[in-house]
């Protein structure tokens, strides 16, 4: 039968709303022990008292909830020994629901540890304690499964004072590693060390060398590319440097006008508004010195419309070529940047098009919740950025994972059921012994239930005797 608490064996009569607005539930086990706790003798003890005990259970309706439990005390006929009635429902240690402890194990990977107290009615250190205690059981659950992906995103963000590598699986967008720092060496020995290393075919990464060199080293068989971002804002630096140096030339009326619309020489045009476009037409016709560098700009991203390597290759030579005289030095970064780096940055085109934007998303989640969360130490906030999903994404992750289990099933040759890949056998249709082949042709993938009751003619030999197995 249910009751308020939606816990079996438990009796609840009524609850009341205290002068803080959280719910008071008085309640009661209904299920007695049939040994002692301390000697282990069954069916000798006798009720010895009672105790009040308040636990705390999860949020409802918003409210701190507080479960007032009278609860009996049990002495032993044989040893003298006294104890509590077990509440299996309870964490007795902390004086909270098991269902409460849960709650808080996973709304600490998403909020900071002042809200969840706040929302539970617990002191911040018991969040912290519980917290701290289930990353350590998720973070060895992931990383006993974890495998390099298909294509790994790899770029850093400043936690504390210091740069963190982070390693993205940027067709799901989620982080599988979030290193102390990003030295090579660091990163050089979790790439060596990633289990599935070598099936990685696509490494995205911003153009520093030490991950070049990296990759090139733990995983020579995967294509690096540069991210298409960090490239093109070369070119966007090139236009705000030209545009701040003629904003210096002016009168502080058209100074300002010219700060306030830096946005529109950034953008894209099919971006920008009617007006936008209308205030950049006007800027450009007016002033030649921004009218080069923006057609010099929107040549070099014009580059990443081709559809393969080798006209993008072209388009790249002829714009070097033909960045005008007096904005060599303006340009120079981009040049610089795509002649050191032309291979990972045409890999772009021929290999999937892949971009970094993902791991730059999971950072900026990252550096959000080390921000709601001052003073999170390195592993609070590494558990965080490698844990802390949603349940949308959870949900989406176990539909996907249930999708691949079952396209990776195979049919079994006879009853045409689905199994997995191992839990099928090989059976010869006809017997060696009996003169079939090895081959492949003379080869079925059975289930175990068919491979134990599959019979054949000739498996009959020519009197009526019992036939013989395989």
């Amino acid at each position: 039968m249910s009751n308020l608490l939606y816990l079996p064996d438990w009796t609840v009569t009524e609850y009341e709303i205290d002068s803080d607005g959280a719910y008071r539930i008085p309640a009661s086990y209904d299920t007695a022990p049939d040994h002692c706790e301390k000697c282990g003798a069954v069916g000798n003890l006798y009720k010895h008292g009672t105790k009040k005990t308040v636990f705390v259970d999860a949020p409802v309706h918003g409210r701190q909830t507080f479960i007032e439990v009278t609860r009996l005390r049990f002495r032993c006929r044989d040893c003298g020994g006294t104890f509590m009635q077990p509440l299996p429902d309870m964490d007795d240690t902390r004086r909270m629901t098991v269902r409460c402890r849960d709650y808080i194990a996973r709304q600490a990977l998403l909020k900071p540890n002042t809200h969840v107290a706040e929302d539970v009615g617990v002191n911040e250190k018991v969040i912290r304690q519980i917290s701290s205690e289930n990353s350590e059981v998720l973070l060895a659950e992931h990383f006993a499964t974890l495998r390099a992906p298909r294509v790994l995103g790899i770029d850093e963000l400043k936690i504390g004072k210091e740069m963190r590598a982070i390693f993205t699986d940027v067709e799901t967008s989620w982080p599988i590693e979030l290193l102390p720092g990003r030295s090579s060496e660091e990163v050089v020995h979790f790439l060596g060390n990633l289990p599935g290393r070598k099936e990685t075919e696509v490494v995205t990464i911003d153009m520093w060398r030490p991950y070049r060199e990296a990759v090139a080293y733990a995983m020579p068989q995967a294509v690096i590319v540069v991210d298409k971002w960090h490239v093109l804002r070369i070119a966007n630096d090139a236009m705000e440097t030209a545009r701040r140096r003629y904003q210096g030339l002016l009168k502080d009326k058209d100074r300002r006008e010219l700060k306030r619309g830096k946005a529109i020489f950034l953008k894209a045009p099919y971006n920008l508004t009617d007006s936008e476009l209308l205030n950049l037409d006007g800027w450009l016709k007016n002033v030649p010195e921004l009218r080069g560098a923006y057609e010099t700009k929107e040549a070099f991203k014009a580059i990443w419309k081709h559809k393969n390597s080798d006209d993008a290759k072209e388009a790249l030579h002829a714009w070097r070529a033909g960045v005008p005289k007096h904005l060599l030095n303006l340009f120079r970064p981009a040049m610089t940047a795509t002649k050191n780096w032309e291979r990972e940055v045409l890999n772009y085109f021929d290999h999937g098009r892949f971009t970094n934007a993902p791991t730059e998303a999971r950072n900026r989640v990252i550096k959000m919740t080390n921000r709601l969360g001052a003073g999170y130490s390195f592993d609070a906030i590494r558990a965080r950025a490698l844990l802390g999903k949603r349940p949308g994404r959870v949900k989406a992750e176990k539909i996907a994972a249930e999708k691949a289990r079952k396209a990776s099933m195979v049919e079994c040759d006879i009853c045409k059921a689905l199994f997995e890949p191992s839990g099928l056998e090989v059976s010869h249709v006809t017997p060696i012994s009996a003169g079939g082949s090895s081959g492949p042709e003379n080869r079925m993938r059975v289930c175990p239930e068919c491979h134990r009751f599959h019979t054949k003619e000739w498996f009959k030999p020519h009197d009526d005797s019992t036939p013989l197995s395989e």
